[in-house]
């Protein structure tokens, strides 16, 4: 039976190839899709980890994106008093308050930005991946600087080097530059939280305030606690997760609706090849109908040749997904927001062996109709349906 499935479907190379096209394009969509959607939850689930935070005191506003963007090394255009900072390191519960600053500084002639963090050693504690390549671990004094590895690679500084920022007015010694974490931090620049204030704050502002707990069981009422504060609100570990885990739904749910589309159309064609297929080859059909064939395996000759076509585009658009995973994610970075570092979406093998196995189904499913018109061919030479 498998000789009379190949020799059909390779007796019409273009056809075939066009068919099997259709397929992998739908399927690396559809599995691009899916992998994207897992790496993007794994990884910053993996960075709220790594930062030890359960949760963050933000400017009044809109919370989620103030968190998202405090976590991602971003600038807000509102701040927090000194105050709340007091505040929160006040509360019984809390383990860490770590007070950052974050600024932007336009470098318009060379058409670039400088991203400036401002922390002390209680922020230092809540990044345990903190490593210096090369330099000091800490600033030895108010006027030095430790650079993220992306940093030190674009402005060609090292330990000791002199670090002059336009857009602060101001020239720092080079304390130490930090090894690449995968992180926000490689693109920044720290400096002394005191230092930062006095340079781009006004009355001892800061961004955000990241908070540990003695007890995370003891996040509900110490939210509740915090959220008391003038001019402060409370994002929670769990807020945070749902921030992000919403920012990719919007874009999965545009991309859900194209790949549909593209697996509509990839079986569509399926349906079409085979329809025609039966239809130019029912003088064959009736043969084999003539010489003693049962309907029943004209009927599965059509649908192996459906499930075939289909489990062979399946395999490809899913090679097609994982050779350019890098790719899909370096493009992912660019358009999709806080985007984790390093993000491949790369299928993983039980998605890989589903989307083979849904593919093949769905072969079978659409080849019932060919398949039953094959069945129905009279046995003889040159025959009509009947």
């Amino acid at each position: 039976m498998w000789h009379l499935v190949v020799r059909g479907l390779v007796g019409r190379p273009v056809r075939l190839g066009l068919t099997l096209l259709g397929v992998a394009m739908a399927v690396a969509v559809w599995a691009s899709l899916e992998a994207f959607g897992d790496a993007y939850r794994s990884g910053m689930r993996a960075e709220l980890d790594r930062a030890g935070i359960q949760m963050m005191l933000v400017p009044l506003g809109c919370p989620y994106d103030a968190a998202a963007r405090v976590l991602k090394g971003r600038t807000l255009e509102t701040s927090l008093p000194w105050s709340a900072v007091e505040a929160a390191r006040r509360d019984p519960a809390v383990a860490e308050a770590a007070p950052f600053l974050m600024a932007s500084v336009d470098r318009p002639s060379e058409r670039r930005t400088d991203l400036w963090a401002g922390l002390d050693e209680s922020g230092r504690r809540l990044k345990p991946w903190w490593k210096v390549a090369k330099g000091a671990e800490w600033f030895p004094d108010t006027n030095s600087v430790i650079l993220g590895s992306e940093v030190a690679a674009t402005e060609l500084r090292s330990a000791g080097d002199a670090f002059y920022s336009p857009g602060l007015g101001a020239t720092f010694r080079v304390a130490g530059v930090l090894e690449r974490s995968g992180t926000s931090d490689d693109s920044l620049a720290f400096i002394p939280l005191e230092r930062a204030m006095s340079l781009v704050s006004t009355n001892r502002h800061v961004t955000a305030v990241a908070i540990r707990l003695r007890d995370p069981m003891l996040s509900t009422e110490t939210a509740a606690r915090l959220q008391q504060i003038p001019g402060a609100q409370v994002v929670t570990l769990t807020e945070m997760m749902g921030t992000f885990l919403n920012l990719v739904s919007t874009v999965r749910t545009l991309l859900s609706a194209i790949s549909l589309l593209a697996i509509a159309t990839g079986l569509l064609g399926v349906l079409n090849t085979m329809a025609t297929s039966v239809a130019e080859r029912a003088p064959e059909l009736c043969l084999f109908r003539a010489i003693g064939a049962l309907p029943r395996q004209l009927f599965a000759l059509v649908a192996m040749e459906s499930v075939a076509v289909c489990t062979l585009g399946a395999v490809a658009g899913l090679a097609f997904a994982v050779l350019g995973a890098p790719w899909i994610g370096w493009v992912v970075q660019g358009w999709v927001p806080m985007a984790p570092e390093g993000l491949v979406p790369r299928p993983s093998v039980v998605l890989c062996l589903r989307d083979v196995a849904i593919s093949a189904v769905s072969g079978l499913v659409v080849s019932l109709w060919p398949a039953w018109r094959a069945s129905r061919l009279p046995p003889a030479i040159g025959g009509r349906e009947s």
